[in-house]
């Protein structure tokens, strides 16, 4: 979006820092090494935007782009990105003419399809390149190593397709305690060998996700990574064995996503009264509390009631009473000089404070990702350069 926080309608916004996801783009490439990189915007690249996003890595040399869903796709290539696009989660039931029209690649988990897709490529003239998603241990999707020749035996019965990549989605990779992500690895090399057997050599091996990139971990024959977090700035803490040497030390990588408001109201009440839905909330002293126009629609959750923060001139100020719909309540009473139209940090810095989508997962239990997809599409994203 080009505008400025001044003039909004509305003062809520979110700033994407372009000059820190390119530098988190340059990072990956340098764990990356000699092995190609996908990068994935699913979900609107995890609330950040997805066309500017990809426009940006585009420009930084990223090689694929990976989404869940056709819409996503078709969006991506109406903003004139030309890399090669990869359908994660496959293409369940959209038209398979879809992959042709945009040229996009699917993920494949069974049979199920193939027929479909070989009707396709024969009806247009093309051939249909698809990468086959085998599970290791994941437990959602892709085909069960036992079925591997059963699912080779047809694919040979059909013509126009070609199977092109090989993958499988690590669970935990950034636990380097347990044994979960060496028995995934273990299986996603028999299913490499046995498909070597059978004389299926896929172009494309990819494995590695944001925390098996950052743990070090080279699966053998990879050539591609498919990274999403770290684009954005964000990873699961790496958990490591107390006697295992820690894995070596990871370039950083920058969260490039603020989430701002501004103070609308403020108001002094005395001590006892009730704020917020449902009073959930009276004030234990005299308190100057600021009027806030952000909300659970938003994607502040209303799980910080009473237990979240804020930073408003550099400093933290409480969340208090029941997070509404559209607004929120900060208790500013220890912050001098705190005025209407002052910024209000949700997510970023403000002087030597920060907040981080990390800390909020950390508080309401769930995941950073999480945190960063549910901000809401009406909160405008501004990108700064």
């Amino acid at each position: 979006m080009n505008t400025t926080p001044e003039k909004l309608l509305r003062p809520t916004w979110v700033e994407v820092s372009l000059p820190k996801l390119r530098r988190n783009a340059q990072r990956v490439c340098e764990l990356a090494g000699k092995r190609k990189v996908m990068a994935v915007v699913k979900a609107d690249a995890y609330g950040h935007g997805a066309v500017p996003v990809a426009k940006a890595l585009a420009a930084s040399g990223v090689d694929w782009f990976g989404v869940a869903t056709v819409e996503e796709a078709v969006e991506l290539r109406r903003a004139r990105i030309e890399q090669p696009i990869l359908l994660l989660g496959g293409l369940y039931m959209s038209d398979p003419a879809d992959l042709v029209e945009h040229r996009l690649t699917p993920s494949v988990s069974s049979t199920a399809r193939l027929d479909t897709y070989a009707e396709c490529a024969r009806r247009f003239g093309k051939p249909i390149e698809f990468h086959l998603k085998i599970d290791t241990g994941m437990g959602r999707l892709g085909l069960p190593p036992d079925r591997l020749r059963a699912f080779v035996e047809h694919y040979r019965e059909l013509k126009g397709l070609e199977l092109a990549g090989l993958l499988t989605h690590l669970a935990s990779a950034e636990d380097r305690v347990g044994t979960q992500t060496v028995n995934q690895l273990q299986r996603f090399a028999r299913s490499r060998r046995a498909l070597g057997s059978m004389g299926v050599e896929p172009r494309w091996i990819h494995v590695s996700n944001s925390a098996a990139l950052l743990t070090g971990r080279k699966p053998i024959s990879e050539n591609l990574v498919r990274i999403g977090a770290l684009y954005y700035g964000y990873c699961l803490p790496i958990a490591e064995a107390r006697d295992r040497r820690p894995a070596r030390p990871a370039p950083a990588f920058e969260p490039v996503l603020s989430f701002k408001s501004r103070v609308v109201y403020l108001k002094d009440v005395p001590r006892d009264t009730p704020l917020g839905y449902s009073a959930a909330f009276h004030a234990r002293r005299r308190s100057r509390i600021a009027t806030v126009p952000v909300g659970y629609a938003d994607g502040l959750s209303r799980a910080l009631s009473n237990r979240g923060r804020a930073l408003v001139r550099g400093r933290s100020a409480s969340i208090v009473g029941n997070i509404s719909m559209d607004l929120t309540l900060l208790d500013v009473t220890d912050i001098p000089g705190v005025a209407v139209g002052d910024e209000v940090v949700l997510i970023g810095a403000a002087g030597v404070e920060s907040i981080t989508a990390l800390e909020i997962a950390r508080e309401i239990g769930t995941v950073p990702y999480e945190v960063l997809c549910s901000i809401g599409k009406r909160v405008p994203r501004i990108y700064v350069d």
